[in-house]
């Protein structure tokens, strides 16, 4: 597999230090390892050596969690994955109001999260969404949304200042430029517009835990860009966008990948099947553990910001 070199995207310093080291211990598309460094400037965390763009079609393989996820999922998580959806709804429609509005999902799947717009937002608002996997695109497509098929980041789009609100969830820390992914989210929106991201959080107790090598959050190869609180606000900041929350959310899921990736590695992997992101019982007590560190601690591996562009934005 051909690797490239990657930098700091929020500081573009050339100081850093071996953070963890892995292979793909969830899809098993490489056996490689692969480098995640973190800049000592500010704190950023990336794959140094991330595979070229041509590898992009290996490394996330047909069977890859997302493509599938409305049909997938266990019922019983499915349905508090939809309660938990239906809250961020109301939360972006207290933001935005019942007037006519423009949505678009980057990374949009199979359409699970327009689903969630669909049945709880106004029916004034319009729902685009954009995917990369041609499969999960059809699959969106046949639900009636209108879904463009590429890659957001290097897709040409003509969609200037149409938006007020753009999601990306669990998207950013995939892009090789998250800067330029950000510029780029800021001419589509309109002035004021809303810009959801989802992506995880270094400073949480399960990768300080695991965070040498099995943090669920690394998703080795294909998490190249990892934030905390701090450099993703000072990198909106920086880009035009004005922070209106930023707060930690529940992740009982890189608890679980982090186990199955620690068995994974060492062979043991009947154990391993056990361990797999989608069991009842582990999420119970994980989400568990993961209410603790939110509540009493402000922190988890996963946060939610909601930024606004600033009026005066190019």
């Amino acid at each position: 597999m051909t690797r490239e070199h990657a930098i700091c995207e929020v500081c573009a310093s050339n100081t850093n230090a071996l953070e963890a080291s892995g292979w793909d211990f969830e899809y098993a598309t490489s056996r490689e390892e692969f480098q995640i460094v973190h800049c000592l400037k500010c704190n950023l965390l990336y794959l140094a050596d991330r595979p070229t763009i041509e590898n992009t079609h290996l490394i996330y393989p047909q069977n890859y969690y997302s493509y599938d996820e409305s049909s997938s999922q266990n019922r019983l998580i499915k349905k508090i994955r939809e309660k938990l959806e239906y809250n961020k709804v109301r939360i972006f429609i207290r933001l935005l109001g019942n007037e006519t509005r423009w949505v678009l999902d980057i990374g949009c799947g199979d359409g699970r999260l327009l689903n969630t717009f669909t049945i709880h937002c106004p029916s004034t608002w319009n729902l685009t969404g954009i995917e990369i996997n041609e499969n999960a695109a059809k699959k969106a497509k046949t639900k009636g949304y209108e879904v463009l098929t590429g890659d957001f980041e290097f897709k040409e789009l003509e969609w200037n200042k149409k938006f007020d609100l753009i999601l990306m969830h669990q998207v950013l820390e995939h892009t090789r430029s998250p800067r330029q992914v950000v510029q780029k989210v800021s001419k589509l929106l309109k002035p004021g517009g809303l810009f959801s991201i989802e992506t995880p959080d270094t400073k949480s107790w399960d990768r300080k835990l695991f965070g040498k090598k099995y943090w669920g959050g690394y998703h080795i190869p294909r998490h190249f860009y990892l934030f905390d609180k701090e450099n993703i606000s000072h990198l909106l900041n920086e880009e035009g966008f004005e922070i209106i929350s930023c707060k930690s959310m529940l992740s009982p899921v890189f608890w679980i990948l982090s186990i199955h990736n620690y068995l994974i590695d060492h062979q043991k992997y009947r154990l391993a099947r056990f361990f797999h992101y989608q069991n009842p019982l582990l999420l119970i007590i994980t989400s568990i553990i993961d209410l603790i560190q939110t509540i009493f601690f402000s922190q988890s591996s996963n946060m939610q910001i909601i930024a606004k562009r600033k009026y005066d934005s190019k």
